[in-house]
């Protein structure tokens, strides 16, 4: 009984092992070096600091190398081209244009795959809601970067599926992404935003 124990024991932290936080970002890397762009759908969901949920979105997320993307809402679209990101508001008939850099709202896959992990302390953890599920967790070294920690889960592709992130506020910010579909055929043009006639364009550039 005691061998079967110390087997298992030592095949629990072998596989622990095998899941070494380094190798994780790199095989992410890689995928996402080895790619043009992918679409997929998307949920997004909202907690304070107490766990409760304080709100929810879902919709569909398209993306192309050097930070292009356009995340589809009910009633909102944001669009970048790498450079400059548009903020539409439907229900206002709104747009806000800024660079992306100057945006602190603008979300960037790029960034938490090649940029935060050097800039963070990483180990991978237990799931607690899968029984077989180990996710790369990035803390950062500094007070430097704008949340406390990010958790990433990967799919067999090495896709990233899930993004848990908790800011400076504690608020936490889950994104899940399904139906993942890689190198489609996008044009260029769906990474630019042609306002419709008579939106109140705000222009912060």
């Amino acid at each position: 009984m005691k061998a079967k124990v110390l087997i298992m024991f030592f095949f629990s932290v072998a596989f622990v092992i095998a899941q070494s936080p380094s190798e994780t970002i790199k095989k992410i890397q890689n995928k996402f070096r080895a790619i043009d762009n992918f679409t997929a759908d998307f949920s997004q969901n909202f907690f304070n600091v107490s766990g409760n949920e304080q709100g929810k979105a879902s919709g569909k997320f398209t993306y192309k190398k050097k930070n292009k993307f356009v995340v589809e809402l009910k009633n909102q679209n944001i669009v970048s081209d790498g450079e400059t990101i548009w903020n539409y508001d439907k229900k206002f008939n709104r747009v806000v244009i800024s660079y992306l850099s100057d945006d602190p709202t603008s979300f960037s896959l790029e960034k938490f795959v090649f940029d935060y992990p050097p800039l963070c302390k990483a180990k991978i953890v237990k799931d607690n809601t899968a029984a077989n599920d180990f996710v790369l967790e990035l803390t950062p070294k500094d007070n430097d970067l704008q949340f406390k920690l990010v958790r990433i889960w990967k799919n067999s592709d090495n896709l990233i599926s899930k993004m848990e992130l908790v800011d400076v506020g504690d608020m936490k910010y889950a994104f899940t992404f399904s139906d993942i579909k890689v190198n489609q055929n996008l044009a260029d043009q769906i990474f630019s935003f042609n306002p419709p006639k008579g939106t109140k364009v705000i222009d912060l550039r």
